[in-house]
């Protein structure tokens, strides 16, 4: 189980510095020549393909077990620390409060991000059920 809880607390802050600094990337330069979804839609795969292989490191780094509950496990802790990072960036940066984070939801890139999000929070789960397959 802390096997399980280091890989998850490593794989949020490899993806979060990642997002912080691709994030930065995305507001300063892609935003004011194509908009912040289609700058979304440039930096989510990016982050994604990233996410994937960092995941697999960890989970093998760690041995994380290929039970779906250890690797659910695994990418809840991480996408519920990318949450509270995510809202307390926000919070400092634009000095708002907690429902103006949530707020921000309304708009399609954040949505969009927040799908990313998820895909992420997924993908332990994704790579055990495709070790399986491949193992057949």
């Amino acid at each position: 189980m802390a096997d399980v809880l280091k890989a998850g607390i490593l794989y949020f802050l490899g993806v979060f510095t990642l997002g912080f600094i691709l994030g930065a990337i995305r507001i300063f330069f892609l935003v004011p020549y194509t908009g912040p979804v289609f700058a979304v839609l440039v930096e989510l795969p990016v982050i994604l393909l990233v996410s994937w292989f960092f995941c697999r490191f960890l989970t093998r780094r760690f041995t994380v077990p290929t039970e779906p509950y250890e690797r659910l496990l695994m990418g809840l802790i991480a996408f519920v620390c990318l949450m509270i990072g995510e809202a307390l960036v926000a919070m400092f940066l634009q000095q708002g409060r907690m429902t103006d984070f949530f707020m921000t939801f309304d708009l399609p890139e954040n949505r969009i991000g927040l799908a990313g999000q998820i895909a992420f929070a997924l993908f332990p789960v994704l790579q055990s059920y495709a070790d399986s397959k491949a193992g057949q």
